[in-house]
């Protein structure tokens, strides 16, 4: 498109788009390489100098750049509004910011001819083109540099079958589809290289649009996220080839055999200067890096000039534009500390501040009054009919290929309809069609109203039939109270930092494992997703034996890989190095299983349920979070966003949990004792220290629970144990059935115990809450060293009575939260426990026959993302 801007009574040269010499245009008309639309031409006088004010008689909307600045404001307000009307429909992002950006176009407020020229004059359309251009190469390099290339070779056959599957069946039925309707088509579409770059892109789901929208949806660490994510990145790696094939096609088109060799010549030393020379010195920088440090700024600045030099080489090359953020991404090494800096440096900036010159260009190019009798025919038809058949066979491919692989019916309706989900990748696909005159501004708006419907439709669908939750909940009882004391007992411990290890391994001490009753751990690091787009989840024990194996098979080329050993050796992983010491330490009555995981904050607690589930663990074991001061940085907050970690776990847990908050006293202790034990030659003359544990007995599930968990660390010679039951004056407020199951448990427990010198047993009756807290806070005398008591599962309500108004901690539950608060100071430390809640419903909703209206209502409800 060719336009001519008058600046200072003199003519500029064209600001074109799509402007080529061998197309002359005659003055006073503009063209487009599409269908040759006559357009007007608009002048608009321009201004050199800045405004003096309003009060002196000057218009800010003379010039160009307070004119920028207002249009800035107002898509990134237009984007803002539509999020905060759809948030209660659970609408993904990328539909919000569609119509945001649509609202500024030609389809809403730009249909006014006075709003266009105030607010949007021509120029703006050159503005947003190029900054929409920018915002669209950083996104895609960012999501690239977020993806694990590796994770290909990774992923189960099954995956790789259903994601052939999923794309060979729809890219054949649109490709017959096409051949029939060739003949109704403009002459534009009914090339050969339109039909394949058509095919192409509805045949494929994109990575990254998965990324997104199940990012939105919170949906990463779902199994069926996890799957879906497999499926597109294995799609997408056979695509980025299929790109190259297609622009072959179109040069051909214009230019012959001579521009398609030229074209793979110029892809090939592309591919190897990045591969060869890109890839060895990003390898450098991270090499350069400290451990746990943010790659230096200025490296960070050449990194992200060098996505402008791929965009510029790649467009030379005659490429598309976007393969060199995308190739540049995919090079740069995942995970901290490149791409997590990359993130943290610049995420927040390309998300909402380019991105939103991305939808306005979109928008600005998407004008629905240009669907009508006259476009239908032989523009709008063909690609209506495409992308119908399209849906259609990529569900059913989809859904039939999992369900032949076992995967469950409604896994699979859920992976069906998230391949069918479109994003920004497509909306670039759909410019670079305009581009390449495959279609024009008609088919270009029906297919970004496509994206806006399909996504906007299966969003609510995917959280109607999916909920993540749903497997974690179990009929069979995983309790300690169910485990026989002469077997093997299973438990998570989930930790997040090194400071928390020790304090749970020394309560793990104390919980005294033997060899008739031997602890089954399986040790969980939970690692915030940083710099990379797919959770992971690493089991240590196998990749030991596959690391093994690599060394023996890698003696032959150790000049070559001697390199990456040694930039790993340097990054030791403490909470790794914790769990690997107590395993040396604890052989004979401890196995301890390893393993990391890779998960945004919110999803953690699905690593957490999944491994207690498929582990058959007894209890989770978590360290009390909460948020404090960070020692480096005074300024920010540490442990921010793992509170919800525990409560999430509380709410969804397979089994039970317990969460201990160590106030230090034992870890102390413990390491006194281990200095004594190493100094000392005999083990006569080795001081043994009596630690004094409590157990404030409430009643209900939880405080059986406890009391289970107690009577373990009765075998301990060191503990001496105080169990204190808390009961209603004249029996106010008891339920008769948890007093029963109360007094069954207790009275186990003390028969059991009755001959044990350190086990004590008192009763106190209260009448309210007041005298409750009275009776704690006499027993602070004692000294205890730890404090353990149930959260709050069939407490009586009258024992507790005006004590849950003041407390603040929901995941410590009311008495765990008073005896830990500082009010109450005491230097011992706590463990709340909560019993395993079963899942009674045995069925998952209207696939087994057991369908709620409700279910169908709340995907509308609001939420907060």
């Amino acid at each position: 498109m060719v336009r001519y801007f008058p600046s200072n009574d003199r003519s500029g040269l064209p600001a074109h788009f799509e402007f080529w010499p061998g197309n002359p245009t005659a003055v006073g008309e503009v063209t487009t390489r599409v269908f040759s639309a006559r357009l007007p031409v608009v002048c608009r006088q321009l201004h050199d100098k800045q405004p003096f004010g309003m009060f002196k008689g000057e218009n800010a909307m003379n010039y160009a750049f307070s004119t920028f600045l207002l249009e800035a404001i107002i898509i990134i307000l237009c984007i803002k509004f539509v999020c905060f009307l759809l948030r209660p429909l659970r609408q993904p992002r990328i539909v919000c910011e569609i119509i945001g950006g649509m609202m500024i176009g030609p389809s809403m407020l730009g249909g006014s001819r006075n709003f266009n020229y105030y607010f949007f004059p021509p120029i703006a359309n050159y503005l947003f083109a190029n900054l929409g251009l920018i915002g669209f190469f950083y996104f895609l390099f960012l999501t690239a540099a977020k993806t694990d290339v590796a994770a290909i070779a990774k992923a189960p056959r099954k995956h790789k079958y259903i994601a052939a599957i999923g794309v060979l069946v729809p890219m054949t039925c649109v490709t017959v589809m096409g051949i029939a309707l060739r003949s109704k088509m403009h002459k534009s579409l009914k090339k050969v290289s339109s039909i394949g770059g058509i095919v192409f892109a509805l045949g494929f789901t994109s990575f990254p649009v998965i990324y997104t929208i199940l990012r939105d949806m919170n949906l990463l660490n779902s199994e069926v996220g996890k799957f879906a994510m497999s499926v597109a990145l294995l799609g997408d790696m056979v695509g980025i080839y299929i790109i190259l094939v297609f622009e072959a096609m179109t040069q051909a088109d214009g230019g012959g055999t001579t521009a398609v060799v030229w074209f793979v010549i110029s892809s090939v030393i592309f591919g190897a200067f990045m591969v060869l020379v890109v890839k060895r010195a990003l390898d450098w920088v991270v090499a350069q890096t400290p451990e746990g440090k943010l790659v230096d700024q200025n490296y960070i600045v050449m990194i992200l000039m060098g996505v402008l030099v791929s965009c510029f080489l790649t467009d030379m090359f005659g490429l598309a534009i976007a393969v060199g953020p995308i190739w540049l991404g995919l090079l740069a090494p995942h995970g901290p500390p490149l791409s997590s800096t990359l993130a943290v440096r610049s995420e927040s900036f390309i998300h909402e501040f380019l991105m939103p010159f991305t939808f306005g260009w979109v928008g600005l190019n998407t004008n629905v009054y240009l669907i009508n009798n006259e476009t239908w025919p032989d523009q709008l038809s063909p690609l209506f009919y495409l992308t119908i058949v399209s849906f259609i066979t990529k569900f059913v491919s989809t859904v039939a290929a999992a369900l032949f692989f076992k995967v469950p019916t409604r896994d699979s309706l859920t992976l069906g309809l998230m391949m069918n989900m479109r994003g920004q990748i497509d909306l670039l696909l759909y410019l670079h069609w305009i581009d390449k005159r495959i279609v024009g501004l008609p088919g270009f708006t029906i297919m970004v109203l496509h994206t806006i419907i399909a996504t906007g439709v299966i969003t609510p669908l995917i959280g109607f039939l999916y909920d993540p939750t749903r497997p974690y909940r179990s009929s069979k009882h995983r309790t300690i109270q169910h485990t026989q004391p002469s077997t093997e007992m299973g438990l998570v411990l989930a930790v997040s930092d090194h400071e928390a290890v020790s304090g749970l391994i020394t309560f793990l001490d104390f919980a005294y494992p033997t060899t008739t009753s031997p602890f089954s751990i399986f040790a969980v690091q939970l690692v915030e997703l940083n710099g990379r787009a797919q959770p992971m989840f690493i089991d240590h024990g196998r990749r030991k034996e596959e690391e093994e194996d690599e060394e023996e098979d890698e003696e032959e080329d150790k000049e070559a890989e001697q390199r990456p050993k040694r930039s790993k050796s340097k990054r030791i992983n403490q909470v790794q190095s914790a769990f690997r010491l107590y395993q040396k330490k604890r052989h004979e009555y401890v196995k301890l299983h390893a393993y990391t995981a890779h998960a945004p904050k919110r999803l953690m607690y699905q690593d957490i349920c999944e491994l207690a589930l498929t582990k058959k663990a007894a209890f989770i074991l978590l360290p009390y979070n909460r948020e404090r001061l960070d020692d480096d940085a005074p300024t920010e907050l540490r442990g921010s966003g793992m509170l919800s970690v525990n409560a999430d776990v509380l709410d969804h847990t397979p089994c039970s949990v317990c969460i201990y908050h160590d106030k230090g006293r034992l870890r102390n202790a413990a390491i006194r004792s281990s200095v004594d034990q190493q100094h000392s030659n005999h083990s006569s003359l080795m001081r043994q220290e009596t630690y004094r544990f409590v157990v404030l007995f409430l009643g209900g599930a939880d405080n059986r629970e406890a009391l289970h968990l107690a009577d373990r660390m009765t075998a301990n010679p060191d503990i001496t144990l105080t169990v204190i039951r808390f009961l209603s004056h004249n029996h106010e407020g008891e339920d008769e059935r948890e007093k029963k199951l109360d007094d069954g448990v207790v009275t186990w427990f003390w028969v059991k115990n009755e001959s044990n010198e350190r086990v004590s047993y008192k009763e106190v009756v209260v009448k309210n809450g007041a005298e409750t807290l009275a009776a704690i806070q006499a027993m602070n005398v004692n000294d205890y060293d730890l404090w353990i008591t149930g959260r709050r599962e069939g407490i009586n309500p009258k024992i507790i009575e005006g004590l849950t108004t003041w407390s603040e901690d929901h995941q410590l539950g009311v008495i765990g939260d008073t005896v830990a608060g500082s009010v109450f100071a005491s230097e011992g430390s706590v463990l709340v426990v909560q019993q395993q809640v079963r899942n009674q419903k045995g069925g998952d909703g209207f696939l087994n026959g057991k369908f709620d209206y409700k279910s169908l209502v709340s995907p509308w409800t609001c939420h907060n993302t």
